[in-house]
């Protein structure tokens, strides 16, 4: 461990039933009174921003709403973003959905007062001078933890890249983690989203920093959210109604998202980027296709963690040598894809052509740079294939 470490959060979380009605009470302890709502028409059609618009009226906040964010969003549905914001008068912003609404209203905030284009500010690129207005985070899935991190991802159409955009002065002022949120989630995006958040979880606490003792805070919370995810995603899966279920999952998504900002993460996320980019493959969806295939290449590098994983996840590892206890990890997380059902890479029918592209953009991604195991472009290359090979 390191004598000296840090930790950041800079978001207010309030987690909770129906956390979510108190939008309009936030706003007015912000002093705002005109905000714009960042979401989907899914979001929409299901009939959940009723109860926060009521929250809003009932403050007396005056609000719009800009639903046309879709999955991996692009840099233009940001500039849209900037210019309703501007048209409109507005001076707050409220995000509701999944990851992709809560990334691209907290770059919409940002653009709105900074200067250039958004992917300029991907990592290594500009950096951001000036914070935006507040955003007050409500997630309906259980999987990004984008309600509470400094960072977004936005894909920029013309590289079929998906740009990593971070600063302190993006993270969201309030998060409103309402459970109730999640009840009418699809079993696929339930699955989706919750190994999403696994992965932030088992990645983030066997990072590069996290194996030399970078951050033990952020070790506690991604194990706890890997024990959560790990003992209730199926029944959030099968049986969508149940509320406890749900709460622990949700619980286990934030937990990560405020644990791995501050180690990092790993391959699996560093080969999910270029899949969105190029075959716009859902995140979560790419993710949970890929983390097993990771995690066994990654064992050799530190057994001892993936086998607190194992114990997080509910294996018996009394007797088994270090790598046996291991290997239970990555069996545990097979049997999870397999049981929610995530579909084979094989069935977006990636072309021949393009998996070397793939691999170099995946090589390109700062994950593949924070890996335990230190990773080649060719390494890149096998574990696309052993994906797309799998059953």
């Amino acid at each position: 461990m390191s004598d000296i470490f840090k930790f950041l959060c800079a978001t207010k979380i309030v987690f909770g039933k129906n956390a979510s009605g108190q939008v309009g009470e936030e706003l007015t302890a912000l002093g705002y009174k005109k905000t714009m709502i960042v979401t989907d028409k899914g979001i929409i059609n299901a009939g959940l921003l009723k109860h926060i618009e009521e929250s809003l009226t009932a403050s007396g906040i005056e609000y719009i709403v800009y639903d046309e964010v879709p999955p991996n969003p692009p840099s233009a549905v940001v500039v849209k973003g900037v210019e309703i914001f501007r048209s409109n008068g507005c001076d707050s912003f409220v995000a509701v959905g999944g990851g992709s609404a809560m990334d691209a209203c907290k770059t919409i905030s940002m653009m709105t007062v900074n200067d250039g284009d958004i992917n300029e500010y991907d990592i290594g690129g500009k950096t951001f001078t000036k914070k935006g207005p507040s955003v007050i985070t409500i997630p309906t899935t259980s999987g990004t933890g984008s309600e509470v991190t400094q960072w977004a991802v936005i894909t920029d159409e013309k590289k079929h890249w998906k740009s990593s955009i971070g600063s302190p002065l993006m993270a969201p002022a309030v998060a409103l983690v309402d459970p109730m949120m999640t009840l009418g989630l699809p079993p696929a995006i339930t699955a989706a989203t919750g190994i999403d958040a696994l992965t932030h979880a088992i990645e983030a606490y066997t990072t590069r920093d996290a194996l030399n003792g970078a951050n033990p805070m952020a070790d506690i919370l991604n194990l706890e959210a890997v024990r959560l995810i790990g003992h209730n995603l199926r029944e959030a899966y099968a049986r969508g109604g149940n509320y406890e279920a749900r709460k622990n999952v949700m619980l286990g998504s934030t937990l990560a998202g405020v644990g791995f900002p501050q180690v990092g993460l790993g391959n699996a996320h560093a080969l999910a980027h270029p899949l969105g980019g190029h075959y716009d493959i859902p995140h979560g969806v790419a993710n949970a296709i890929l983390l097993p295939f990771v995690m066994r290449f990654n064992l050799i590098a530190c057994p001892g963690r993936f086998a607190d994983i194992a114990v997080a996840m509910g294996e018996n590892i009394e007797g088994l040598s270090p790598m046996e206890a291991a290997e239970k990890a990555v069996a545990a997380v097979e049997r999870l894809v397999k049981d929610t059902n995530i579909p084979s890479l094989r069935t977006f029918n990636i072309k021949d052509s393009d998996w070397s592209r793939l691999a170099e953009d995946a090589s390109k991604d700062m994950n593949s740079q924070t890996n335990p195991r230190r990773t080649s472009y060719q390494d890149l290359l096998d574990l696309f294939h052993q994906a797309n090979n799998a059953e």
